[in-house]
């Protein structure tokens, strides 16, 4: 049976003033005396605008309170905003990553959906026609040792190029992820070719702290030229299939973090050195699932530490 009505109470109201039974009320309004017990209890003596006004009142507070306060809207706009996704966030706040989402579903958070870092599925890309070339490059994936595929150790990188708008620009940046830490790292890149590529890399051996394994990259000209680092520097450099990004699955995810900060159609030449560092520091110290919700910045320091002991 539904609530009671306002126009019910006005007559209870004046069913009191005659004096009448809460059984007697409750046979002329066709309600159960337990009903009409309850409503007398709203307020004493009782009057119909007060028992409406308690009414919506206790209405007014059922259901379970947001924690969606002022303070924690603006904490979790900013994380959004640096990319991180509300996995990540929610972890970081002690939330539930599904009242992320309905908070933006609702409107409750003013950030579109859209714009979060991985929305939506990724688009099959068109066929790149540089893996039809160097089809025997050197070794394959398939060779590689289940000390890398396991992630056992640091110094084992994924590596790939983004490039700027087609056409347009030369300029790239080249990426590499290491597959235990996920620690991202770019340079820029004038242009993508073997030259560019190999004085990118001479650049981060000469700086990167540890050792330095392996490189996993896909079938692209510009990574035609690695045999010479594995004579020089011992480092092994591993093909993957064509047309198999997954292969690379680390660096794929990474890079659409940098997308992130940096969409397709942009002119890398004119991101600055600051800029981009400042870019990656970022994506670095955000917490990962996959790592134990610790960074990967913190877990490529730990590392170095220990072996440096």
């Amino acid at each position: 049976m539904s609530s009671i009505t306002y126009s019910e109470r006005i007559k209870i109201e004046t069913f009191c003033e005659l004096e009448l039974s809460n059984l007697e009320m409750a046979n002329l309004l066709n309600r159960s005396p337990a009903t009409i017990s309850y409503e007398l209890s709203r307020c004493h003596p009782y009057q119909a605008e007060l028992a409406q006004a308690d009414t919506e009142r206790k209405r007014a507070q059922c259901g379970r309170k947001t924690k969606l306060t002022a303070t924690l809207k603006q904490l979790i706009l900013n994380h959004l905003r640096l990319s991180w996704p509300p996995e990540s966030i929610a972890h970081e706040f002690n939330l539930a990553t599904k009242s992320i989402y309905n908070w933006l579903n609702y409107g409750q958070i003013d950030f579109p959906l859209s714009e979060l870092s991985e929305h939506g599925l990724r688009q099959r890309r068109k066929s790149d026609q540089r893996s039809k070339y160097n089809q025997s490059l050197g070794s394959s994936i398939e060779q590689r040792p289940p000390v890398i595929n396991h992630r056992n150790r640091i110094g084992d990188f994924e590596m790939d190029t983004i490039v700027g708008p087609r056409g347009r620009s030369k300029a790239a940046l080249l990426t590499l992820v290491d597959r235990k830490s996920r620690f991202l790292w770019a340079y820029p890149l004038k242009e993508r070719s073997v030259a560019a590529v190999n004085g990118a890399l001479d650049n981060f051996l000469a700086t990167f702290k540890g050792a330095v394994h392996s490189l996993t990259v896909d079938r692209g000209t510009e990574f035609s030229g690695l045999s010479s680092f594995e004579l020089q520097y011992g480092v092994k450099t591993y093909y993957c299939h064509a047309y198999s990004p997954a292969e690379r699955g680390s660096n794929e995810r990474f890079n659409r973090y940098l997308r992130y900060f940096y969409p397709k159609g942009t002119y890398f030449e004119h991101v600055s050195a600051h800029e981009l560092t400042t870019t990656l520091l970022e994506i670095n110290q955000r917490p990962l699932k996959v790592l134990n919700w610790q960074t990967p910045y913190q877990v490529m320091l730990t590392n170095l530490s220990k072996n440096s002991d």
